[in-house]
């Protein structure tokens, strides 16, 4: 019992974390739009602002929690996550805000979350999140498809530029996963920093550098950013 209810607490966590300190996510090479959550409305939606933060414009407008936006590589769709179906799941949208529809056809208790693009466009990874299980595990679907699969328990992935690994926190550590053969590299030693996440690739998109930060908690439950670091080419 008391496993589980450490097990309980550290997938709330990684939820609140992701949830209160989600970076803004670039722009996609087609558009100078970047897109963000804000509360500003009441509840968590969907902003997309130009890059020197004018024209901010709700997107969503809906009384559901609206997050973690990321645009298709060629800027035609946003996808992003919602509870509006009553788990949180898998969304699109047209740049607009129009359109909206859940992607994947058959809905589960599980939550679907924090999605990220292959650099492709034919590909998305995003974390499921099964709260019976107490488990976290990344998961790969092709476009247009229904069926995904499982790739490794990680969280707050991050797809390479050249397509050929994922960024993720495994185990409270920045790791790099394979996507065609699923071996890890582990960045950092376990003590180098202290809870390693929101990995995010160089824009040159030359797979030279992998920045992220450590989340420091104190006693008073205070949450602060301690340290970034990076990987060499």
């Amino acid at each position: 019992m008391k496993t589980g209810r450490l097990l309980t607490f550290a997938i709330s966590i990684l939820w609140t974390l992701n949830a209160s300190v989600h970076p803004l996510f670039g722009k996609a090479p087609t558009t100078p739009k970047i897109l963000f959550t804000s509360t500003r409305d009441g509840n968590r939606d969907v902003f997309m602002m130009n890059p020197d933060g004018s024209e901010q414009v709700n997107l969503t407008q809906h009384r559901a929690e609206d997050l973690q936006a990321v645009w298709s590589p060629t800027g035609e769709k946003i996808l992003f996550v919602s509870d509006r179906g009553g788990a949180r799941d898998l969304y699109w949208m047209d740049p607009d805000g129009s359109n909206v529809r859940r992607y994947f056809k058959f809905k589960i208790e599980d939550w679907r979350t924090d999605p990220t693009w292959s650099p492709d466009g034919t590909q998305f990874a995003y974390e499921r999140i099964n709260w019976g299980k107490l488990s976290i595990i990344l998961h790969i679907v092709t476009l247009g498809e229904q069926d995904a699969e499982p790739l490794a328990d990680a969280s707050f992935p991050a797809w390479s530029p050249d397509g050929m690994e994922i960024a993720c926190n495994v185990r409270g550590r920045l790791t790099l996963i394979n996507v065609r053969t699923g071996a890890q590299e582990q960045l950092l030693p376990k003590k180098a920093v202290n809870f390693q996440r929101d990995p995010a690739w160089s824009a040159a998109g030359d797979n030279s550098l992998l920045l992220g930060i450590s989340i420091r908690c104190h006693p008073s439950r205070r949450r602060e950013p301690c340290g970034m670091y990076g990987k060499r080419k």
